[in-house]
């Protein structure tokens, strides 16, 4: 698809790949075959120099370096510039969350009915996993009325407010019994994400320790190394694997 947008509207880019948005790199890893890490007893070791993950990551980053689907500038792009510039026309095809179409639409109102959304693709068939993930709401500690707070927490997450807040949005809501409703959508907006959280979705180590990878930006340093050519896919990922390994396991 990236071939025929390329030699039909050369004027696009037919598909970013974001050096700082790692979210967005783990797809390929799965989607090979590869892990980001996994725990061993006490240890946590990284997958990303694996075969499988480095097929992935090459064929990912090929899309860029190899096929000149992407431009340089997006070597420094994150998950917002990338919606930026598709919301602006710049980008004809991208990668993101299910909020991405209303988001779009309040950008770009004259996109409406021009844009479609289909499951990441598989290697040769199915889906590829992408990560499962949500947002929190939370309350200080230092709030002045935890009580009413509390409160207002409860009418945002649950029942009729609930349902507003993921109809507006595009968020998916965090209760089983809404998710239910979202889940049977005939919305062709809506449908896709859905079949791609239940039949591809993946999750990212479950440890505070893989939160001090991300304030390290291991995976975006690997990807912009790639992209920018200072370093081979091999380089890169043994390099990420290490800094990973070396973060998780307190070296």
């Amino acid at each position: 698809m990236a071939t025929v947008i390329q030699a039909q509207r050369p004027e696009l880019i037919p598909f970013p790949v974001p050096g700082d948005a790692e979210m967005l790199a783990y797809p390929w890893v799965w989607g090979a075959g590869g892990e980001v890490s996994v725990q061993d007893g006490d240890q946590w070791v990284s997958g990303l120099a694996d075969p499988e993950a480095r097929e992935g990551i090459q064929f990912y980053t090929d899309l860029a370096t190899k096929h000149g689907f992407s431009s340089a500038g997006a070597t420094t792009w994150k998950e917002t510039d990338v919606l930026d510039n598709f919301a602006q026309g710049n980008v004809a095809m991208a990668i993101s969350g299910s909020w991405t179409p209303a988001t779009v639409l309040e950008k770009a109102p004259d996109l409406a009915g021009k844009i479609g959304v289909v499951p990441i693709p598989g290697t040769t068939e199915g889906i590829s996993p992408s990560v499962l993930g949500g947002s929190h709401l939370s309350m200080f500690n230092t709030a002045e009325n935890t009580d009413l707070a509390w409160e207002f927490m409860q009418m945002m997450t649950t029942g009729e407010f609930a349902q507003q807040w993921a109809d507006q949005t595009g968020y998916f809501p965090g209760t089983e019994s809404l998710l239910q409703t979202t889940m049977e959508s005939d919305d062709p907006l809506v449908k896709p994400f859905a079949e791609q959280m239940v039949d591809g979705g993946a999750s990212l180590p479950v440890t505070p320790k893989f939160g001090a990878v991300q304030a390290k930006k291991t995976t975006n340093a690997m990807m912009q190394a790639i992209l920018s050519g200072q370093k081979t896919v091999d380089e890169a990922t043994a390099d990420a694997a290490k800094e990973m390994n070396d973060t998780m396991n307190g070296n």
